[in-house]
C-alpha cells in the first residue's frame, strides 16, 4: 500500500509542478494563488499521511521538495523569476 502512496505523490507532484509553471508563465497573480492552493494541498496531505505513517510522511515530502524546487529552477532559468 505504501508504493501506492508514493507513486501517487510523484505522479500528483510532477502534475503539480507542470500545472503551477504553466498558469505562472502566463499569469503571475492566478499562478501565485495556484501555488497557495498547491501548498495547502501538501500541508493537507503530509498531515493526513502523519497519521498512516512518519517515514512515509518524510518521504513524499521530500517528493513534493523535489518537484517545487525544480519548478522554480526551470521557472528561474527562463527568467520568469527574476534574478535578484
Amino acid at each position: 500500500m505504501y508504493i501506492l502512496l508514493i507513486g501517487g505523490a510523484l505522479i500528483t507532484g510532477a502534475l503539480a509542478a507542470i500545472v503551477f509553471m504553466g498558469v505562472y508563465r502566463k499569469y503571475k497573480r492566478v499562478g501565485s494563488l495556484v501555488g497557495i492552493m498547491l501548498l495547502l494541498w501538501i500541508v493537507y496531505q503530509m498531515v493526513t499521511l502523519s497519521n498512516i505513517s512518519g517515514p512515509l510522511t518524510a518521504i513524499v515530502f521530500v517528493i513534493y521538495l523535489f518537484f517545487g524546487i525544480a519548478a522554480y529552477w526551470k521557472l528561474r532559468s527562463e527568467g520568469v523569476i527574476s534574478k535578484k
